[in-house]
């Protein structure tokens, strides 16, 4: 049975720590939500029989800014019993629906509405409402349209004619404006003035209902905890980390795991494939849409730019997960940018005051810190990359790569010169209303992070692991795949103090989990989300989503007669051994369809046990027709299933 109360009460504003300001515009905009609702639900009691007072229009002005903007409204509607058909632009209430329970939310929430009018809300809601998390609104209304967030007047203009007799006449116009044709240099202004977008208040105040922050406080303070347990017995080494470090952390993989949805196409109405061929590019207003193809129906991909749009969609690729991430960062009070490079993908820095340096953070492959990754792990070639906040631009390209003398040869978009002039423009337009305190912060920051940018490192060992985020063949076409990720498992302390190492997968979820038992039950130390995540090396692997179905598998890339994945476990930097293993690994074939499942040792023992490590190996071949592909299939389960088709428990002495 649907508790009501519950339902009523995750509509309401939640404790945040915005401004007193910030906190009763929320309220004011909740009061105004009910109040519409309460008036569509009477009407629909008086008037029970009337269609008209049974629809809800989601075009209608009023309803679209003011009752559909309320975060969690969508479910509290369904609660009530409205339905709204896919891809209708009205919710409706069927004729059977109950009126009696339209009438007691009509009373719970007269109820709660006078109570917030009253002052005599109690300051803690129920737990169950408290923990729950926040529901995605149908519309956002920020102060502004975007197009007025990130309009400002250019310093760079595009030198022609007129302008050029302009300067002529008038000298002193040399200093308002630089003067440039170069496309590239034009574009690096356009992308400082989007940033700008973060700066709403409403916008933020809005985002900052939709952090969980207390639950990612909470679990960053447990680990704070245990790093100082372990610094204070001289176990590590290390210095102290921030609090606010280790919720950056929190933030991140709340938001790629739990937020945010990457979406390499929008699944096809017949087959529920996401793997179909792109047809053309088209604008609709201010917004890029991807025309896709597959079945003989056209989808459409919108690709936003618009952090209200975003909050509501949450889903794209990597620039939206970039762009909202970022915008997350703010809502924090992070010092955030977000950092595009020339290379076609986008992620975020956010400044560690504690460590007085910019963190690498990539949302959509859940990574922080690793900023080598995408010239050893990707394999993509490095040029350039700007990073771009409120009040500052940078070009952090030396970050991303080791080998600097061979990038600057990369380097012909521009002179370097007329470079650092442009982005010097760009800066000065940026700070224009900043104090002077915050203008020397910055200034002493930018000579710091200038001097680290000119040292060069070696990569780490997460620095060398490819790309997680996209389908196989989606970063394929994008050559970004090898064939070998590097991923090999090591024992953990946990498992090195108790000896077993326990992985287990499900396709359904699409996530490992590194797990230990004892009496009380299981408890999970890690997790890696996506397949490819912990997989050692692989070759025309893909997960396949029948939606109809509801089903999920590993299997050949499609039109491909041979497929293989391996998993690598290494145990000899532990001075352990293999003592036992246990494996289940569920496997699925139709016709002439064959799989070799093989467990080989990797140190040439003859056996697994005594061994100090091994791999997995799935050979995946055969099949007829042109579904070939689909007649090996790996860990084949239910989208509502809950078990685990690879599970590895290995013993260890």
């Amino acid at each position: 049975m649907v508790d009501i109360n519950l339902e009523v009460h995750l509509i309401e504003p939640t404790a945040t720590r915005s401004t007193e300001e910030q906190r009763q515009s929320v309220r004011d905009a909740y009061l105004e939500a009910v109040r519409i609702l309460l008036v569509l639900l009477e009407n629909v009691l008086s008037q029970p029989k009337n269609v008209k007072f049974r629809t809800i229009r989601l075009d209608n002005k009023t309803i679209k800014e003011k009752l559909l903007s309320l975060p969690g409204c969508e479910r509290l509607l369904d609660a009530i019993g409205f339905v709204r058909a896919p891809g209708s632009n009205e919710f409706t209430l069927p004729s059977e629906a109950s009126l009696q329970q339209v009438q007691r939310y009509r009373d719970a929430l007269r109820e709660r509405r006078s109570a917030w009018i009253s002052g005599a809300v109690p300051k803690s809601l129920p737990q169950q409402a408290a923990t729950s998390s926040t529901p995605s609104p149908l519309f956002i209304k920020p102060s502004v349209e975007y197009r007025q967030r990130i309009a400002f007047p250019r310093v760079l203009v595009r030198l022609c004619s007129k302008i050029h007799s302009l300067v002529a006449l008038n000298s002193n116009l040399e200093e308002c404006f630089q003067r440039t044709s170069n496309n590239f240099l034009q574009s690096l202004e356009l992308y400082s003035d989007a940033v700008m977008q973060y700066e709403d208040e409403l916008l933020l105040a809005t985002g900052r209902t939709l952090i969980p922050i207390d639950e990612l406080t909470s679990k960053a303070s447990e680990k704070l905890m245990d790093a100082q347990e372990l610094i204070n017995s001289g176990e590590c080494l290390d210095k102290e980390p921030c609090i606010r470090d280790l919720l950056l952390v929190e933030l991140v993989n709340w938001f790629n795991t739990e937020f945010f949805e990457w979406v390499n196409n929008i699944p096809c109405r017949v087959c529920g494939s996401d793997e179909s061929k792109l047809r053309r590019t088209e604008r609709e207003g201010d917004v890029r849409v991807e025309v896709t193809v597959c079945c003989g129906q056209e989808s459409k991909f919108y690709r936003y730019n618009d952090i209200s749009q975003l909050l509501v969609s949450r889903k794209g690729r990597c620039g939206e997960y970039a762009n909202c991430f970022t915008f997350m960062c703010r809502c924090l009070d992070y010092d955030a940018r977000i950092v595009h490079s020339h290379f076609d993908h986008v992620w975020t820095e956010v400044y560690s005051d504690t460590q007085m340096r910019w963190l690498h953070v990539d949302p959509s492959d859940n990574v922080v810190d690793s900023p080598l990754m995408y010239q050893h792990g990707w394999k993509r070639s490095i040029d350039y990359i700007l990073a771009y906040s409120r009040d500052d631009v940078q070009d952090v390209t030396w970050r991303y790569t080791n080998d600097h003398q061979r990038i600057r040869h990369l380097r012909r978009l521009c002179d370097e010169k007329e470079l650092v002039k442009t982005l010097d423009e760009i800066r000065i337009k940026r700070r224009r209303n900043c104090t002077a305190e915050r203008r020397m912060v910055l200034s002493q920051r930018n000579l710091y992070e200038i001097i680290a940018l000119t040292l060069e490192r070696q990569p780490t060992e997460n620095e060398l692991k490819g790309r997680s985020s996209g389908s196989l063949s989606w970063r394929q076409s994008r050559g970004e795949h090898t064939f070998t990720n590097i991923f090999v498992f090591t024992p953990n302390e946990p498992e090195l103090h108790n000896r077993k190492l326990n992985i287990r997968y499900s396709c359904a979820t699409d996530t490992y989990e590194r797990y230990s038992t004892d009496d009380v039950g299981v408890t999970v130390l890690d997790t890696y989300k996506t397949w490819q995540r912990a997989q050692f090396s692989s070759k025309n692997i893909l997960r396949k989503v029948e939606r109809d179905w509801k089903m999920a598998y590993l299997a050949r890339l499609e039109d491909t007669t041979y497929g293989e994945i391996v998993w690598k476990f290494d145990f000899s930097k532990t001075n352990l051994k293999v003592k036992s293993y246990k494996l289940v690994f569920q496997t699925k074939t139709f016709g002439e369809g064959k799989i070799d499942v093989a467990v080989e040792t990797i140190d040439g023992t003859a056996s697994i046990e005594n061994s100090s490590g091994f791999q997995i190996v799935a050979k995946l071949s055969g099949g007829k027709g042109d579904v070939a592909w689909q007649h090996t299939q790996l860990f084949r389960q239910s989208l509502n299933s809950r078990d685990y088709p690879f599970d590895l428990q290995v013993e260890l002495h």
